[in-house]
């Protein structure tokens, strides 16, 4: 059997006509069997959000009408623009059906709900990339991701049943070695119950990895709007520059530390399984991009610089903290209580400081920081929240073994005030919070000094 690949196409490379049209292109290269899995077309997500959250009829009739406008626009470039508009708009009815229903009361009833919404963004993506493949291939179809990835039951961070979702994944892996051109949808998937989940903001990713995983692929590729992963977010520094490789270790910590490239979810079952994942631009592919394997041929010392802002420092004081047990178990159950997601975490004696983790904690619509929550902190500790801050993180091999580095990257800080320095926890990062103005500079220093 010819080895499966699995092609990954993000929200901007499905943005437009051209844009389908170059990356069903990048699909004819290859010689392998490809499943491709599609993102929503760029700002349609958000407009489905918005639209799931809108509570007069004026508003929903708005939204709706811009994300049906922007689907039909697309549809009318296709060679069989016809039938394609057809399919799409017995998707958008199905779509106005729950939009037009009314709200419900639960928090549990509306996140399902909202979940059903924004499916249909990945929904329609993949019937336009369906219709612009049929340019070169009669027969290709889409297959629904709700049949084959199986998740639990919490809406809008819904966490995959791997085990059942390769079992469904034989038959797809069938049909993908008979020849068959098949795309389907990132991002969602079906619960125990029958109803349609979603893995979050960023989640196509993911998607793609766990039927790369399924399909026992032989390589992911993601395409996207960048020619690889950068040593640090071009938009910050002129001099960043593509990385050829890398490893799954270092690029885990990029993607969680705020590169936007990959997702941080998106290489664990590519690591688990040994599958390498390639990055690339889906206009330009000639540009070549960035792998990421188990074994790059080099590891140097430091790879590259990332950097995530709109951070919230939560610092907790206590005297009780003073050689007593059970306070850091007292804390972390309250915040688990309230589905609060911890980044990093530095203690004293007397205190403990902790970054929150904004896109996990609010996956569900939820404060970042519920009023109860605080009061119940406040009971037994003083509590500070400091916002506007960067977490500014280096990435590399074994850094902590060089005793050039810190240095280094203490004097690129200086003279902005370090709110919070993590080191020694893994060996592919050394990383520190900054106020959100001093954070552009500070990189430009490092990524000039490192």
């Amino acid at each position: 059997m010819t080895p499966i690949h699995v092609a990954k196409f993000g929200g901007t490379s499905m943005a437009d006509a051209d844009a389908i049209q170059a990356c069903v292109q990048v699909v004819e290269q290859t010689q392998n069997p490809t499943l491709v899995v599609v993102s929503a077309c760029a700002g349609v997500t958000n407009l489905l959000i918005r639209l799931a959250d809108s509570q007069t009829s004026v508003e929903k009739q708005r939204l709706f009408t811009e994300i049906k406008d922007k689907h039909n626009g697309i549809a009318r470039a296709t060679t069989a623009a016809e039938v394609c508009l057809q399919q799409l708009d017995e998707l958008h009815q199905q779509l106005w059906q729950v939009v037009d229903s009314e709200i419900p009361s639960s928090l549990a009833e509306r996140a399902r709900r909202r979940d059903q919404i924004v499916s249909f963004g990945e929904r329609c993506s993949s019937l336009l990339f369906s219709f612009f493949w049929r340019h070169h291939h009669d027969d290709a179809s889409v297959v629904d991701a709700r049949s084959f990835l199986q998740t639990n039951d919490r809406y809008g961070q819904a966490e995959p049943d791997f085990v059942q979702t390769a079992n469904l994944c034989k038959a797809l892996g069938e049909r993908l070695q008979a020849g068959e051109k098949l795309v389907t949808q990132g991002f969602i998937g079906t619960c125990p119950q029958g109803y349609t989940t979603t893995l979050g903001r960023g989640g196509s990713d993911y998607s793609a990895a766990l039927f790369a995983a399924a399909l026992q692929a032989e390589r992911l590729n993601i395409w996207t709007d960048v020619a690889g992963i950068y040593t640090t977010d071009p938009r910050v520094c002129d001099d960043a520059r593509p990385l050829q490789e890398i490893s799954f270790a270092e690029a885990a910590e990029l993607a969680t530390f705020g590169a936007k490239v990959l997702h941080p979810k998106s290489l664990k079952p590519a690591i688990e399984h040994g599958i390498d994942v390639f990055v690339g631009h889906s206009r330009k592919p000639q540009l070549g991009g960035t792998l990421v394997s188990a074994k790059p041929q080099q590891r140097p010392s430091i790879r590259a610089i990332a950097l995530r802002r709109n951070q919230t420092l939560l610092t907790v004081n206590s005297v009780d903290m003073l050689h007593a047990t059970g306070f850091l178990a007292r804390l972390f159950d309250i915040l688990a209580r309230y589905d609060i997601s911890v980044d990093l975490v530095t203690t004293s004696e007397v205190s403990i400081a902790l970054t929150l983790d904004e896109e996990g904690s609010q996956a569900n619509g939820q404060s970042l920081l519920p009023a109860a929550m605080l009061e119940e902190l406040s009971a037994f500790a003083k509590v500070n929240i400091e916002q506007g801050l960067t977490l500014v993180a280096v990435i590399g091999n074994d850094i902590g073994h060089f005793g050039d580095i810190s240095p280094k990257v203490l004097e690129s800080a200086s003279p902005a005030t370090i709110r919070m320095i993590c080191q020694g926890a893994s060996r592919h990062n050394l990383c520190f919070l900054v106020a959100d103005d001093d954070a552009d500079n500070i990189v430009k220093k490092l990524h000039a000094k490192l």
